[in-house]
């Protein structure tokens, strides 16, 4: 059973961003475009201060002259932190994580036309918020 409506196939149909839709109009890239709907799992953070990790301002500007790190790599990492210290929210490979804690009430969706990730909480959408 499909969840489009007859107005999903006309070209430049705008189909809101809705939690019992597979396919929607990308709140971040503004296309049409099939999404793939993740469960949300927590994991304690681990490092010894018991806060989340951050790199910003001096720890950044360390991090972009580490001459540990290839050049190549160093541009990874420091444009890695500016997303995150920017607010955005996305997936990423890290390492692997084994919890039972479901966080019940979130979901993602990640849209298959420009990969980026929305966060939803109790069904609706919370980020990106709407422009405008």
């Amino acid at each position: 059973m499909s969840n489009r409506t007859a107005n999903e196939s006309a070209p430049g149909a705008e189909v809101p961003p809705a939690f019992d839709r597979t396919r929607f109009t990308c709140p971040s890239c503004h296309e049409l475009a099939d999404q793939v709907w993740l469960n949300v799992y927590a994991q304690p953070v681990s490092n010894p201060a018991g806060l989340p990790l951050r790199i910003a301002g001096a720890g950044l500007e360390q991090l972009q002259a580490n001459p540990q790190f290839p050049p190549a790599i160093r541009d990874q990492k420091v444009a890695y932190w500016n997303r995150v210290n920017g607010g955005d929210v996305f997936l990423d490979r890290w390492a692997p994580v084994q919890t039972d804690l479901f966080v019940a009430g979130m979901e993602l969706s990640v849209c298959l036309g420009c990969r980026a990730t929305a966060v939803w909480l109790g069904g609706r959408l919370a980020h990106p918020r709407a422009s405008g």
